[in-house]
């Protein structure tokens, strides 16, 4: 009695040693989860441990990919193969998946996976797990023999079925932990795109001004994607040509406007309104590009359609940063969703455009120029800066139209517009005043500033000349110039001193510039 006793108390003994046994085991398994960092390196400490708990010679993870239905050889130690792979057919996936009666088999008695086994004959195996979680496959696990070939016990394979499941649990917690960190990943880039374009959609959506807005955008695209030079293009429907607005980098060798015909880039942009790249000798058309082209473009970029609702308005052409090498999916996906907020916003600034210039001259109308003048003047006083009006008339302008026609008058009039338009900055204000008279709003300029720029804009003209049906006409213009605050206080004194020294241009010879004299100096005078 005493001896069953005994015999009874060893047996328990030795269960209680087993069950620790297998519970340090886990208690490994999840430090090593815990330790180490990358997939990789997790496998190989799991299957490590579980090989040397078991004292098994060699072994494998197998990893199961159900999106391709692909089993690959991850992790392995002394197999015959170092890599390998196969792919199971959905009807032998659903099998195993549904087989939940045991996971843990010999490799003689297993019915599955006969040719990968049969592959890995020479190692001997002995037993193989199937890993799931939740009916769900996530792999397999073969062991070899112990030492001396001995095969596993039914304790040590009882062992092993329990390792395996939790090891499944462990590569599935692993996979789908990855899986999140993938998922946050891409959110963090979809965030980091929407906070790319709203900012660069922030910057343009409100500017009115078209050549602000031109420039903006190509700052913009900058922020985007790294980019060496870029341009920007707005076609002129009435005279078939491309007009450049804003550019970034090199400008040298970059036209005022191209012609449509002259450019097959252009010709593919116009037909396709659709983004495309070219790169030159791997792009099918044009297979060789024209000098022009080539000049104005580069050998590789990629060109972006401005469209609005469906009308073609130009084109951003964008070369990528040398260090870039190229432009990724990302880029011009971004890139192609800020043309369509660009679209509108230059649909929006060319009505505005309309409304506030003259159709002739191209230059903002009286309004628009009292409306302006009144809120610079204000600007002016309020950051303490100076503020030059420039008044412009043509001279003898009455005679050109009484003796040539006014269709002659109406191409002097837009010769003189388009040498105020080239001689001013891009905030400076250009306005046909009314009739033969325009005028000049100079921000942050001083009288010695403005009358330089007068007097530039004079030696234009001057030194200038139109032939209209073969009869050659040399124009002149009279100038006068105020400024604030030193000439006049407010918007009606400052107009009014730069028209009385207009005058005194045109009394006194024409073809001058003259001055308007200060506030002190007209005190003194009196």
């Amino acid at each position: 009695m005493s001896e069953q006793m005994s015999d009874l108390e060893q047996k328990m003994q030795q269960q209680v040693l087993r069950y620790e046994y297998v519970l340090e085991a886990l208690s490994d398994i999840g430090d090593e989860l815990c330790r180490v960092s990358s997939f990789d390196a997790q496998l190989k400490s799991l299957l490590h441990l579980l090989l040397g708990t078991l004292g098994v010679r060699k072994g494998g993870i197998f990893l199961f990919e159900n999106y391709s239905k692909k089993v690959s050889l991850r992790c392995s130690w002394k197999l015959v193969h170092k890599t390998y792979d196969f792919e199971l057919d959905q009807d032998e996936v659903k099998l195993l998946e549904d087989e939940s009666a045991e996971i843990t088999h010999r490799v003689k008695d297993f019915s599955h996976l006969k040719n990968c086994l049969q592959d890995f004959s020479e190692d001997n195996l002995d037993c193989i797990s199937v890993l799931k979680v939740r009916e769900k496959l996530i792999g397999f696990l073969v062991v070899g023999h112990k030492l001396k070939e001995v095969p596993l016990t039914d304790k040590e394979m009882s062992f092993l079925k329990t390792l395996s499941r939790n090891i499944s649990v462990a590569i599935n917690n692993f996979l789908l932990l990855s899986e999140l960190r993938e998922a946050n990943v891409r959110l963090d880039e979809k965030i980091q795109e929407v906070s790319i374009l709203y900012q660069a959609s922030q910057m343009i959506s409100s500017e009115l001004q078209l050549q602000a807005l031109l420039d903006m955008a190509m700052s913009a695209i900058s922020e985007i994607t790294d980019i060496e030079r870029g341009s920007t293009w707005l076609y002129d429907e009435e005279h078939r040509s491309f007009n450049l607005m804003s550019h970034l980098g090199d400008a040298t060798e970059l036209p005022d406007s191209l012609a449509l015909e002259d450019s097959d880039i252009l010709q593919l942009a116009q037909e396709r309104k659709e983004s495309f790249e070219y790169e030159q000798g791997k792009t099918e058309q044009p297979a060789i590009l024209k000098r022009l082209d080539e000049k104005v473009f580069g050998r590789s970029f990629v060109v972006v359609p401005i469209l609005n609702q469906g009308e073609f308005l130009g084109l951003v052409h964008l070369c990528a940063a040398e260090s870039a090498n190229g432009f990724t999916n990302r880029d011009i996906r971004l890139i192609k969703v800020f043309a369509v907020q660009l679209g509108a916003a230059v649909k929006n600034a060319q009505l505005y455009e309309q409304a506030i210039t003259d159709g002739m001259t191209k230059l903002y109308l009286h309004r628009y120029f009292k409306q302006r003048l009144l809120d610079e003047i204000k600007r002016a006083a309020r950051f303490k800066r100076s503020l030059a009006l420039i008044m412009v008339d043509i001279d003898h302008f009455k005679c050109l139209n009484d003796n040539y026609g006014h269709q002659t008058g109406d191409d002097v009039l837009r010769h003189v517009a388009a040498i105020l338009r080239r001689a001013v900055r891009t905030h400076d204000l250009p306005v046909r005043y009314g009739g033969e008279e325009f005028a000049l709003v100079l921000p942050e300029t001083d009288m010695t500033g403005a009358v330089a720029v007068a007097e530039r804009v004079r030696r234009s003209i001057e030194n200038d000349y139109l032939e209209v049906a073969g009869v050659v006409h040399k124009i002149s213009a009279s100038f006068g110039v105020s400024v604030f605050p030193d000439c006049a206080d407010d918007m009606d004194s400052l107009i009014k001193a730069a028209d009385v020294a207009l005058y005194w241009s045109k009394e006194h010879g024409r073809n001058q510039v003259t001055a308007a004299p200060s506030k002190i100096s007209r005190e003194a005078d009196l």
